[in-house]
């Protein structure tokens, strides 16, 4: 696939079910089937801040009733920590979706830098620490986290640590 912004070949990432331009950062999804892997619901207005990978402005969205910003583009999600913990905490006490087997980490997704939507400061780049192997890109200044597409869904759906 091309990118449809600088025409450059692009590479599939896998665990996110999108392909990435590694000339321009674009991003592009193959179809509209996976549209809300992490159940954001559109509440269609605009927020304040520009998403971190895009540089479009983030829309309002909630997911089960909690407030996000949410890219159109990249469709990667902006909460805050605590917002965060209270949705993923209620979604693994109900979901009845069999567990995903977690994938490793991708070293490559470390290496990011992104500047926070709220604050303009760097945003820490880290696993999350809880079940998913995912990589977060976080604010500890601002109290929010960026989650790229289909991370808070493999939160969501990991199986549950063995402490």
């Amino acid at each position: 696939m091309n990118c449809p912004n600088c025409g450059g070949p692009m590479e599939l990432v896998e665990a996110r079910a999108y392909f990435h331009c590694p000339f321009c950062e674009c991003i592009a999804f193959p179809d509209d089937s996976d549209a809300s892997a992490d159940g954001v619901v559109a509440l269609g207005s605009t927020g304040r801040f520009d998403c971190p990978v895009c540089r479009q402005r983030l829309a309002e969205g909630a997911i089960d009733g909690s407030r996000v910003l949410t890219c159109s583009r990249c469709r990667g999600l902006l909460l805050n920590n605590d917002e965060f913990l209270l949705i993923i905490g209620q979604r693994r006490t109900l979901s009845e979706k069999p567990p995903r087997k977690a994938k490793p980490i991708d070293p490559e997704e470390l290496k990011r830098n992104l500047d926070c939507p709220v604050c303009a400061g760097s945003m820490e780049v880290h696993p999350y620490y809880g079940p998913g192997n995912v990589v977060i890109d976080s604010c500890g200044r601002c109290k929010v986290l960026w989650l790229d597409h289909g991370e808070f869904a493999a939160i969501e759906t990991a199986p549950s640590p063995n402490w």
